[in-house]
């Protein structure tokens, strides 16, 4: 039996340990995470299939791509890219395929290539690695900046308000 109140603690260390500056955006973390792991980290939207996770990471040769969904609100999306940023820096993805490997000579007509990129691009998580990126995908969104007008997150913060002493 996991031990979530050390996984937890584990997290915030780890948050702590990335010294990251006050945040405003998603795509600010990301760029401190990119500085961090050395490796480009690039944001793609897309609209997600049925059978397909709200987000996904790639690890490709020369950076790793997230891939998030595209009909959702700001938040959930930022929500979703923090928990795959999590899985990249608890260290949860395979090492990238060499830069010489080419994988496009691979045929298999009867599979959508996109398809393939998800499962091939992603090693399979067990239980103990979605509750890290998850726990860690939470801490990151608490440190984005939730102040009306700074960011991806800032449409929470109307919602958080107290309207004549009620609340919304």
């Amino acid at each position: 039996m996991r031990d979530l109140g050390r996984t937890r603690r584990r997290m915030r260390a780890m948050v702590r340990e990335l010294d990251l500056p006050q945040l405003s955006t998603v795509e600010e973390l990301c760029a401190a995470v990119a500085d961090r792991s050395g490796r480009p980290v690039r944001l793609v939207p897309r609209r997600m299939r049925v059978e397909e996770p709200s987000g996904f990471v790639e690890r490709r040769a020369e950076s790793d791509v997230i891939y998030f969904e595209q009909e959702t609100s700001d938040l959930h999306q930022a929500h979703i890219i923090c928990h795959e940023l999590a899985h990249l820096l608890c260290g949860h993805l395979a090492e990238a395929p060499a830069a010489d490997e080419d994988t496009a000579h691979v045929e298999l007509p009867t599979i959508d290539a996109d398809m393939i990129r998800l499962v091939l691009g992603r090693s399979h998580y067990d239980g103990a690695a979605e509750e890290e990126a998850e726990i860690l995908g939470a801490e990151l969104t608490r440190i984005l900046v939730l102040a009306p007008g700074a960011g991806t997150t800032s449409q929470l913060a109307p919602a958080l308000e107290h309207r004549k002493g009620q609340h919304v």
